[in-house]
């Protein structure tokens, strides 16, 4: 036995109680009340501190390269705010490479992420074009533990959309290969309307984010997708539904028995469409926009009776260096960073404030992104035979985001001052411990690509 953890409240999707927690080498062997200790294992006290299964990312951007640069956060910066805020595990995405099968572009940034991981990560595929052999990649990728693909419904101009053949071709090879179909759902015909539109009246300022993309197109979309993926028995996920047009297309889709499942961001919770009247309208652009309050309820009470089944951060970081050399809301680079706040945001605002259950929050941040990705109960559990991806975390630490005490390469946070109760204490990545006493003490290259098994669902 490397570590015992004593005397926390050891939090599952199924519910909560008292025990000790035994890790050797990289696993949990033992989870239980009074476990013995043995003379060679280091003893973490965790009373009156909760002992959550790591928490997983299923939605992040790291050294992303689009639009002529790259995000502000590689993996080795990136996966250092995610340990940082108790993230064990995140999904980051790999893009078709010119020239190259679909295989080798997920190994080239299996490569690439590796040096600087100092938590696990797994991949989804975006697919933006189709290759002649498209079975035949969609299986080996499978194979090499490639879990999902990722489609998208717009961004033409940016090389991202699918055109509808296209998309139906892919989602069901990728279906037949027992990968999840991810989609980004906006309506492309509208966002390019609207965008033509602001362009013509010169109304395409930052200020006009929202406008420039409404609920409406993200409805639309899901309305579309859902129905023709559905008719073929496809199941669908849909990232960062933002408002409540969507949510309540997502419900249709369910009513009408479509196999439908539906990811949120902390910032489409909690912030609104009023940043983009103020000064800095640029720090909080990204795609689908935020939305407003009532749209922030509506997910809200989704998020509390079930119907969300994944809290995503969607980071996506630029400086804001980067973020000024946009002039118009078309073209500042959009995404903001948010993986080391995830956790704490969500207790604070689901379990202190609105009464979320823990198992809840354990189920939105842990247990279903590691069902829903074919990489539970390895993740995703504390329980023996996992992955020792441990947070120790403390509900009664109160503290004020700031980014001066966060770890990205942004620089800023779109979080600033506000007030959270509950903050990791220690952090565990696969036994090791990468963030405790406030620092990270981890190491770049300690984290592993985890290939996802097949039968997920």
């Amino acid at each position: 036995m490397d570590f015992l953890i004593t005397g926390g409240l050891v939090v599952t999707a199924d519910g909560e109680f008292r025990a000790d927690v035994a890790v050797d080498g990289e696993k949990i062997v033992s989870v239980g009340e009074a476990l013995p200790r043995t003379p060679e294992a280091v003893v973490l006290d965790a009373s009156g501190k909760y002992v959550l299964p790591g928490v997983i990312d299923v939605h992040t951007h790291f050294a992303l390269r689009s639009r002529g640069t790259v995000t502000a956060d590689d993996f080795a910066s990136g996966t250092r705010s995610a340990a940082c805020g108790g993230v064990t595990t995140v999904v980051d995405f790999a893009d078709q490479l010119p020239g190259a099968s679909i295989v080798r572009s997920a190994r080239a940034r299996i490569e690439e992420a590796a040096p600087g991981a100092s938590v696990d990560f797994a991949l989804h595929m975006t697919i933006t074009r189709v290759p002649e052999d498209l079975s035949g990649e969609m299986a080996d990728l499978a194979r090499m533990g490639v879990g999902a693909v990722k489609l998208f419904t717009t961004y033409r101009a940016a090389g991202y959309l699918l055109e509808d053949d296209d998309f139906l071709a892919v989602a069901k090879a990728a279906n037949d290969a027992g990968l999840l179909v991810t989609v980004h759902a906006e309506d492309n015909d509208i966002v390019e309307r609207l965008e033509a539109a602001f362009r013509d009246q010169g109304t395409a300022s930052p200020s006009q984010h929202a406008r420039s993309r409404p609920s409406e197109a993200e409805a639309v979309a899901i309305r579309n997708v859902a129905a023709y993926l559905g008719r073929l028995g496809i199941p669908v996920y849909f990232v960062h539904v933002s408002s409540l047009a969507g949510l309540q297309a997502v419900r249709e889709a369910r009513r009408a028995g479509r196999a439908v499942h539906a990811e949120t961001c902390p910032h489409y919770l909690l912030l609104t469409e009023d940043e983009y009247s103020r000064d800095r309208a640029r720090e909080f652009i990204m795609t689908p926009p935020l939305r407003t309050a009532p749209d922030a309820s509506a997910l809200w009470n989704a998020v509390l009776g079930g119907e969300i089944d994944v809290i995503a951060t969607d980071h996506c970081a630029f400086t804001r260096e980067q973020k000024a050399l946009g002039e118009t809301c078309f073209d500042v680079l959009p995404g903001i960073p948010g993986v080391e706040t995830l956790l704490p945001l969500i207790h604070h605002e689901g379990v202190v404030r609105r009464g979320m259950e823990l198992r809840d929050m354990v189920k939105v941040l842990s247990h279903n992104p590691a069902r829903l990705f074919g990489i539970y109960p390895r993740k995703g559990a504390v329980a023996p035979g996992a992955d020792a991806d441990i947070v120790i975390f403390d509900p009664g630490c109160a503290r004020a985001i700031s980014a001066a005490d966060l770890h990205s390469n942004a620089g800023y946070t779109p979080y600033e001052g506000m007030k959270v109760q509950g903050w990791p204490r220690t952090v565990m990545v696969r036994g090791r411990v990468v963030f405790a006493g406030d620092q990270f003490v981890g190491t770049p290259g300690w984290g592993r690509f985890v290939p996802a098994a097949s039968g997920r669902g």
